[in-house]
């Protein structure tokens, strides 16, 4: 299997230096937020505070609620790549499981910190807006997801059942973080947790 990037070559230094710029951007408008609440942080805060101008900060995101959802759109294309780099031969339901797995197993992605998860949600269980920014981005991630169920099992990408099978997996993925981080003491693995919740929502697909 092929990535969704395989036609892309090896990133440039200007490549990399444009994602890095995004991550502090987004990182730091989170922490900001987190500290005073979305409503009394203000763009050029954010730009000043990553070293860049504002009109830079344009360049990269329309609002400070898309900058600090950001690293949500870089995990479904993280999930995504991981799934089309399983081997073409296993069957579908193990290679999603695995593609979840791995994603906890591998070593934490810089652009979303293992904090994030946990002071993302409680910002955007506040902020209306930052909610709906996540919302959309959930949306158009769920595509991308989607696309890449389609490419493995040869299915149009109009077809259904690779838009019920993404939304299947990335909804048991939710589920098991909110269940996660409201029924435990931190101590149990989420990665345990969401393994099981992805597992009970494909136990009807194929083996």
């Amino acid at each position: 299997m092929s990535s969704l990037n395989e036609t892309q070559t090896k990133p440039s230094r200007r490549e990399r230096q444009r994602e890095e710029t995004r991550r502090d951007l987004a990182l730091i408008g989170l922490d900001l937020a987190s500290e005073r609440g979305l409503a009394n942080v203000r763009v050029p805060e954010i730009a000043a505070a990553a070293g860049v101008s504002t009109r830079t900060f344009n360049n990269y995101f329309p609002s400070k609620e898309a900058a600090i959802a950001w690293p949500a759109m870089r995990r479904f294309t993280r999930i995504a790549n991981t799934l089309l780099a399983r081997p073409g031969d296993e069957p579908l339901r193990g290679a999603l499981l695995a593609t979840i797995r791995d994603l906890y197993a591998a070593p934490p992605d810089p652009d979303q910190p293992t904090s994030w998860v946990g002071k993302f949600r409680l910002l955007a269980a506040t902020e209306p807006t930052l909610r709906a920014e996540y919302l959309r981005i959930s949306d158009a991630g769920e595509q991308v997801v989607a696309r890449a169920i389609a490419e493995r099992i040869g299915a149009g990408e109009n077809e259904l059942r690779p838009k019920v099978l993404a939304a299947m997996v990335m909804g048991a993925e939710r589920a098991a973080i909110r269940h996660w981080m409201n029924n435990t003491d931190g101590s149990a693995p989420l990665v345990d947790t969401v393994g099981a919740a992805v597992r009970e929502a494909l136990k009807e697909v194929e083996k």
